[in-house]
């Protein structure tokens, strides 16, 4: 990831480092007026600049430059931005946009040791990381699928935490999936495959709500153990919380943070620095690219016996590293990456260093509308809200083991509902309004034999008419590879003899439609 580190410099706030260092300039020159241009450049040697190419040029050098080519390429990038230009001895100064690594550190210091200026970060590069981690999540945390039997509520739980995973798709694609039942651009073994990994690394749980389930089965409570006394257990969520906040804390760890731009530095610096090119080797035969330069966002470089310059982003790099994934990118400048992340790779393996990556855990509920909410979630049911995930201010003591408690911003509540047991309007006030709700409804269009998909639409119409829609009858019941007669009579009949418990005439009137006796 990019460091996005913002700095607070001469009553200015969320500087860049391009920003800060112009600011420093700026002010240098300000408080001295009869300064020539000579004393300047030994105040801001050309050392501290990028390869040795300096921080300030005044615009003779420019000029020059141009006259003899050399701002076609790499020193265009370094001093051509207009906003970064000040005036000095009235004429143009110049002061370099590309700073980044071991050489913006020696600078800082620099300014800080021998300039006597102060300068403080805006922010941390720890919460920055993190809000770059959130970019790449869907934002709602807390879920319900809802609908009748049948309609698919478990194959789409089991989808949703695939989509979340993948990372593929936005928030509004996603839900658009799971509601609309969309399958077109997924491919459904990638789901099952990162489904069964999840469960694998035990980053998912799975929890049946009823009646009698309480706080202590949930949450924390005493057990008895086999010797008669009682010991203090940990409940499924409170297991699950435990294992997402050790991986939140790992994640953003200080040393992960260096990592990829250490291997980067590492690979690229010396050859830049000394203004050489870089050759990397492609793994075709006599193939390979040269990289002429790099700043905190891209790499620039050129292919064999080609003058035009391409570009790769540090980001996407940066992502398959950490992965160790070369099936990230497709198309044309996959190999170019590929081979920078086996350069990138070996300095990390001889290093022995191990970043771990920030993951998703999940808790999946079904039928949560069975438990009594209030008793099994207690006074952590505000936890669970988007905001207040993971902030210190809304820490809790939980009543048993007195240990202070958090919901990370890394876990997902999934839960599902059977909308025949309860109606959205009667489920409990404190889970509506923390939840995101997605309606599962029958589709027909699903069931690709001719005549169960008619059974169904006839059927449906009439428990519409005389029970409620969120009585109709899911799709998943008509498209079993087992004989049509055999589920009419086992799974579809029963369920209709429920239904319409206590009216006898309604009931034998769906049975007609269903081509059974009463």
């Amino acid at each position: 990831m990019p460091d996005y580190t913002k700095y607070d410099f001469n009553e200015k706030k969320e500087l860049s480092k391009n920003r800060l260092v112009l600011e420093v300039v700026c002010k240098y020159v300000n408080e001295h007026p009869n300064i020539s241009y000579e004393e300047l450049k030994k105040v801001f040697p050309d050392s501290f600049g990028k390869a040795n190419l300096g921080i300030i040029k005044n615009e003779d050098e420019i000029i020059k430059w141009e006259e003899d080519g050399r701002l076609e390429k790499r020193e265009k990038r370094f001093f051509s931005n207009h906003d970064e230009v000040i005036y000095f001895d009235n004429k143009k100064l110049y002061v370099s946009s590309q700073w980044g690594g071991e050489r913006f550190d020696r600078f800082l210091n620099y300014v800080k040791n021998e300039l006597g200026y102060k300068i403080e970060k805006s922010n941390d590069s720890l919460v920055v990381e993190e809000l770059y981690n959130e970019n790449n999540n869907i934002k709602t945390k807390n879920i319900m699928l809802y609908g009748a039997p049948g309609v698919g509520k478990t194959y789409n739980y089991k989808k949703l935490i695939s989509l979340v995973e993948g990372g593929d798709f936005s928030e509004s694609e996603i839900f658009d999936f799971i509601v609309n039942d969309k399958d077109d651009e997924i491919k459904k073994d990638s789901i099952e495959e990162l489904y069964k990994d999840i469960k694998k690394e035990k980053r998912m749980e799975f929890v049946t709500f009823h009646q009698s389930y309480s706080y202590e089965d949930f949450i924390e409570g005493f057990r008895p153990t086999e010797s008669g006394n009682i010991k203090l257990e940990d409940g499924i969520l409170k297991r699950l919380v435990n294992e997402a906040e050790t991986n939140l804390l790992k994640s953003k760890s200080e040393i992960t943070q260096a990592i990829f731009k250490e291997a980067l530095e590492e690979f690229l610096s010396d050859s830049i620095e000394n203004e050489e090119l870089l050759k990397v080797n492609l793994k075709r035969k006599d193939s390979y690219f040269y990289i002429y330069d790099y700043n905190e966002k891209t790499i620039y470089f050129e292919k064999k016996n080609q003058d035009r310059s391409h570009t790769l982003s540090l980001i996407t790099l940066e992502k398959m590293y950490y992965e160790e994934a070369n099936t990230i990118i497709k198309g044309g400048l996959a190999p170019y990456y590929n081979a920078i992340l086996d350069e990138l790779l070996k300095i990390k393996r001889k290093k022995h260093i191990k970043k771990e990556k920030q993951k998703n855990f999940y808790i999946v509920i079904d039928e949560i509308n069975r438990g009594n909410i209030s008793k099994i979630f207690g006074e952590l049911i505000t936890l669970i809200e988007e905001d207040k995930r993971g902030k210190k201010e809304y820490e809790v003591t939980l009543p048993y083991s007195k240990e202070k408690f958090l919901i990370p911003k890394n876990l997902y509540i999934i839960a599902t509902m059977n909308s025949t047991d309860k109606s959205i309007a009667t489920i409990d006030i404190a889970l509506r309004r923390r939840f995101t709700f997605l309606k599962m409804t029958p589709k027909p269009e699903r069931v690709t034999n001719i005549a169960a998909r008619n059974l169904m639409i006839k059927i449906n119409e009439f428990i519409e008419k005389t029970r409620g829609e969120e009585f109709m009858l899911g799709h998943s019941y008509f498209m079993c590879g087992l004989d049509l007669e055999f589920i009419k009579e086992y799974k579809i009949k029963p369920l209709l003899e429920e239904y319409f418990y206590g009216d006898e005439e309604n009931y034998k009137k769906v049975v007609e439609i269903l081509g059974k006796e009463v």
